[in-house]
């Protein structure tokens, strides 16, 4: 359902905001996979401490999507393939609704607001962490050199 009232200056300002933050990594893992690179990004947990961050291989898993290799994509993060896809539904949304220029009401968003889903999704992701975490320390493994 399309709403009546335009957009404030200050909710176009947000949405932008928005989507620059759910479409950089799309538009990034696709020009590092045309060879554009940015030196020194790194990350800074596993950099400073030796251990993975909960992200690890989230990029290249997101590079594997763009590529179109989603076999290789849910090796390298099991949410890669799926935070790729909402961080793209929802950045078309806002693109829409500002091209628009009017809000878009639709049924997944009362779902992305709530809460309980929010810990629920948070709850999973750092289970799917712990979990990535022992198999690395039971095989002796450091995530930066590993392929899965």
């Amino acid at each position: 359902m399309i709403g009546s009232a335009p957009l404030s200056p200050g909710e176009r300002r947000h949405r932008w905001l928005i989507v620059a933050i759910l479409l950089s990594p799309l538009v990034g893992a696709s020009l590092y996979n045309r060879g554009f690179h940015i030196p020194g990004l790194i990350c800074p947990l596993y950099h400073f401490t030796g251990i993975p961050c909960p992200s690890c291989g989230l990029t290249r898993s997101f590079m594997a999507v763009a590529r179109g290799d989603l076999m290789r994509a849910v090796q390298f993060h099991a949410f890669g393939p799926l935070l790729y896809g909402v961080f793209l539904l929802l950045g078309l949304h806002i693109i829409l609704e500002l091209l628009l220029n009017r809000v878009i009401a639709v049924p997944y968003w009362r779902w992305l607001e709530r809460q309980r889903l929010q810990w629920g999704v948070l709850g999973v992701f750092l289970g799917y962490y712990l979990l990535r975490l022992s198999i690395w320390h039971q095989r002796g493994e450091l995530p930066g050199r590993v392929v899965w």
